[in-house]
């Protein structure tokens, strides 16, 4: 997709006219605009099909506020035009335009669609941009005025699905969804531990994964490998090594390993910090959250400098060899401990749209730890869901 892996709000005027400037023409993921959706009920009918449309279809960008050649019957041609036309809009308050937007696709396309949006300043004017997601939870339909549709898109052109598509389209997303699934638990299987001490192993990929979809090669993936540390650390770098299946980082400490693999597998393993007390193996059950947030956080550079885009599939399982005892303390003080018997404990995975949303994406994982250990809940986090640790 257009500017994988930058959020709208980091696009400026230069990528505007850089992408203009090659001519790239209207393809599967990407569309061009060059005013507003009108203002009734025509125009809002064709703002949500064509959100909808890239949704059920690869994802994509909306572009508004861009001049198209046109051919000879007056019909714009997907191409752009700069010497024909004015870039951008006047528009006295865009934000107000991109929230009526974003407020019409949540009322009315289903299942909920989360929807990125900027305004980018070409000049004294405004380009409008929304980007639509590759969904993992297609098919989307679009009700508007009692009709329900079911749009997609092929080449530059969008049509309606036919209840053949339909079914055929929820058969391979479910089977996407499984396939991501399915390789991000074999590969907690396969992490190699050393004598009895506790794992704990998480992962990500994206759904919609493909055999060689990344390029390991780039300095900009090898940087952000390197700097992929455990704990909230600056400047510790280690230089992971090229494997058969991409990039492997190591630190010695509680034997730390990151793998990137070309298929978009990202994966950590490390053993908890246990100490001993009373002959029994313990741990502060708050060493989990920390360690899944630092890796949610590094994760989205990764994923960034690979340019590999949402959906993913998020995942985590502690592998626990004998009894663990998990202590609650406050300052130096124990508050109370729980043992658990050994075992792998799998928590659920979770499809996530946007990684910037760290603390909503960890705290459901977060929360199931300490229920297992007796808590009810994390105490890292406030009252309005963020993160807190103390």
């Amino acid at each position: 997709m257009l500017w994988e892996g930058k959020p709208l709000r980091d696009v400026c005027e230069a990528d505007i006219r850089n992408l203009l400037e090659s001519g790239l023409a209207e393809h599967l993921q990407l569309e061009y605009k060059s005013a507003l959706y009108e203002d009734n009920e025509r125009g809002r009918r064709e703002l949500l099909l064509d959100v909808c449309m890239f949704a059920n279809t690869s994802g994509g960008i909306l572009l508004i506020g861009i001049p198209e050649r046109r051919d000879e019957q007056g019909q714009p041609t997907g191409v752009p035009d700069l010497n024909n036309g004015t870039l951008g809009l006047e528009l006295p308050n865009p934000e107000a335009a991109l929230a009526a937007y974003d407020a019409r696709v949540m009322e009315a396309i289903e299942e909920r669609l989360p929807l990125e949006s900027a305004a980018i300043e070409v000049g004294n004017r405004r380009v409008l941009a929304l980007r639509v997601p590759n969904s993992a939870s297609k098919p989307h339909s679009v009700r508007h005025q009692g009709h329900i549709y079911f749009p997609s898109r092929r080449d530059r052109q969008r049509f309606n699905m036919t209840v053949r598509e339909i079914k055929e389209l929820v058969m391979r997303t479910t089977s996407h969804l499984q396939q991501a699934e399915e390789t991000l638990a074999n590969s907690f299987l396969e992490v190699q531990r050393t004598g009895e001490t506790p794992y704990q192993i998480i992962g990500m990929m994206p759904v919609f994964f493909e055999n060689f979809m990344v390029d390991v090669r780039p300095q900009a993936v090898h940087r952000s490998i390197t700097s992929f540390t455990r704990v909230e650390q600056q400047n510790y770098y280690v230089n992971p090594g090229y494997t058969f299946d991409g990039l492997e980082r190591h630190e010695r400490q509680f034997e730390y390993t990151v793998r990137f693999r070309r298929n978009g597998l990202l994966n950590s393993s490390q053993q908890l910090p246990v100490f001993l007390q009373q002959d029994a193996e313990q741990f502060h059950i708050t060493a989990i959250d920390q360690l899944l947030r630092q890796f949610v956080l590094k994760a989205s550079a990764v994923y960034e400098a690979a340019s590999t885009g949402a959906p993913y599939v998020l995942g985590m399982m502690l592998r626990i060899q004998r009894p663990l005892t998990g202590v609650h303390a406050v300052g130096v003080w124990i508050e109370d401990q729980t043992t658990v018997p050994a075992g792998d404990y799998r928590f659920p995975f979770m499809q996530i749209d946007d990684l910037s949303s760290t603390d909503r994406i960890i705290r459901p994982f977060c929360d199931q730890a300490h229920q297992m250990f007796g808590r009810e809940a994390s105490p890292n986090f406030n009252a309005e869901g963020r993160w807190a640790a103390r």
